[in-house]
């Protein structure tokens, strides 16, 4: 089943998996990218979750008529849109996230506002909105990344770094995705866009601390966009103390490139996420 959410920034395409009275999971996925990059774990997830699949504007089936609009704070509202239409139109009143990079910042948000309420559960992979505001982050983001001349030439080798291991079909259909990118000149505005918004005084989150839901944080040792070592340590001591946080031998997409691992440790979370995050310690990085 396929849904299609209007918003101000598009029209949202969202894929619909799972038996309707399974408990509800809502994947938020990166910049760039699509739904898709869940490839490899939807069938896990889709056979135990009801589980919504978010083509974020301008990506995957998803459109986008101003792509310079599409910043992280948009999307938040955008997401939390979606949550309302599943709500009004499924009866979807309780719902676990699972986001990766811009998609873990708007799970966070999501947990923070209005929609706090109906969230039972976060997963976090790799999230953006723990990196350390500097001159050095703002420039990159807002004059490397986020300039459509210098972005298209830089996409692609970054996203061989931070996909690692090309070692699934999925990773490797992600990959070749990320290698049409730079010819498309909505998607390109729209990954520069996401990128200049990292950089804007309004980015950030509130006070990871005072969430109160249970939370499984998974970050992958050998992620060169935002390291284990600085935005990793930055997550474990800004989110709760109960919050559950294992560090993966992967880069930057753990489900794309290490799939059995990823559902090793999420399955059992997603299941009962308040018994597992109250009965297990989290595991601290290795010293290098």
């Amino acid at each position: 089943m396929r849904m299609t959410v209007p918003t101000p920034l598009g029209d949202i395409a969202v894929r619909c998996y799972g038996a309707p009275g399974a408990p509800a999971l809502l994947l938020l996925h990166a910049n760039p990218g699509d739904g898709r990059d869940y490839d490899a774990v939807l069938p896990a997830l889709a056979d135990r979750h009801r589980t919504f699949v978010v083509d974020w504007p301008g990506y995957g089936e998803s459109t986008a008529p101003e792509p310079q609009l599409v910043t992280p704070e948009r999307l938040v509202e955008a997401a939390g849109q979606v949550l309302d239409v599943l709500a009004e139109e499924l009866g979807v009143r309780e719902i676990s996230v699972l986001g990766n990079s811009v998609g873990g910042y708007v799970a966070c948000r999501l947990a923070e506002g209005r929609h706090a309420p109906s969230i039972t559960a976060l997963v976090l992979v790799d999230p953006a909105g723990f990196t350390r505001h500097t001159a050095l982050t703002r420039w990159f983001c807002r004059e490397v990344m986020g300039r459509p001349g210098r972005a298209r030439r830089l996409v692609v080798p970054l996203a061989r770094a931070y996909l690692g291991r090309l070692g699934t079909p999925s990773v490797r259909a992600t990959y070749e995705r990320t290698r049409q990118l730079p010819e498309d000149a909505r998607r390109l505005a729209v990954h520069c866009a996401i990128w200049r918004g990292l950089a804007d005084p309004v980015f950030g989150l509130a006070d990871p601390a005072v969430l109160d839901l249970p939370i499984l944080l998974l970050w992958g040792r050998r992620d060169p966009v935002v390291p284990a070592f600085l935005d990793g340590r930055r997550a474990r001591r800004a989110l709760p103390v109960r919050t559950l946080s294992v560090l993966l031998p992967t880069a930057h997409e753990p489900y794309n490139e290490r799939p059995d691992l990823f559902l090793r440790h999420t399955l059992p979370f997603l299941k009962d996420p308040r018994a597992v995050s109250a009965s297990r310690r989290p595991s601290r990085p290795r010293r290098r």
